[in-house]
């Protein structure tokens, strides 16, 4: 339970991060960790956690927010898009837990992270969206590039779904945030770091953490990936009519 002193430095930071966000670009946001206050508490759910109750998720208080997978990849359209894309979203909405939405990526190429992208935004138009849109970039298949075509992969990416008017942003991990990637270059673009762990210890400014893999909630049967998130998205995704709105 907050106190007092925690409740005015969390309304004081709502209230920072809203100012500064209206005078940078439409499609960034600012990201921080608030003097180690929780914002939102939310999950990162695909086809893997099967059918969800979410009438019961709601239930638990637990869930302030979601992120959906749509896709993986960037052909067959139809074979790749997320077996409960449609029913997660329908679910979620339908209980009012406000939502983002994130794309597994295989590519190895520009060319292919464009692919990715015209995939990505394709679905991402069933519905409106009210926090950001990830790239998940993880993939041992990516390892066997350098850090600059990894980077030049994920920029590719974003910059196009980006372009159609959505707040854009990427999730990797601790490890290949200090090894496989230039940080430098991301940095415009918001953050979702995975590390399972008490804390994050990222020394790189992230709007969402994965603080665990573990996660038990009323409605989903095993897993599911906790997420902690310290920007009130939803207000400024509004405010600047992204992602649909």
């Amino acid at each position: 339970m907050f106190n007092f002193r925690d409740r005015v430095l969390s309304l004081l930071f709502a209230l920072l991060t809203t100012v500064i966000a209206f005078i940078l670009p439409s499609s960034t946001i600012v990201y921080s960790q608030p003097c180690g206050q929780e914002y939102f508490t939310g999950i990162d759910v695909s086809e893997w956690q099967g059918d969800i109750d979410w009438q019961e998720v709601k239930k638990t208080g637990q869930v302030q927010f979601a992120i959906i997978r749509t896709s993986y990849g960037w052909s067959r359209w139809d074979e790749y898009t997320d077996k409960q894309l449609d029913n997660n979203i329908k679910g979620a909405k339908s209980v009012g837990i406000p939502i983002g939405a994130y794309h597994y990526s295989y590519a190895t190429t520009v060319e292919e992270a464009e692919l990715e992208a015209e995939f990505f935004i394709n679905r991402l138009k069933r519905t409106t969206w009210e926090y950001p849109v990830f790239m998940d970039i993880e993939d041992k298949a990516q390892l066997k590039l350098t850090n600059k075509q990894r980077t030049d992969i994920m920029l590719a990416f974003m910059e196009k779904v980006k372009e159609k008017g959505y707040c854009v942003g990427f999730y990797t991990n601790l490890n290949w945030s200090r090894n496989y990637l230039d940080m430098d270059r991301l940095a415009p673009f918001n953050l979702w770091m995975a590390q399972w762990n008490e804390n994050c210890t990222s020394e790189h400014s992230y709007g969402i953490w994965q603080k665990s893999s573990e996660g038990s909630i009323s409605g989903i049967k095993g897993n599911v990936d906790l997420d902690v998130c310290y920007v009130n998205y939803p207000e400024i995704i509004k405010e600047k009519h992204l992602n649909g709105y």
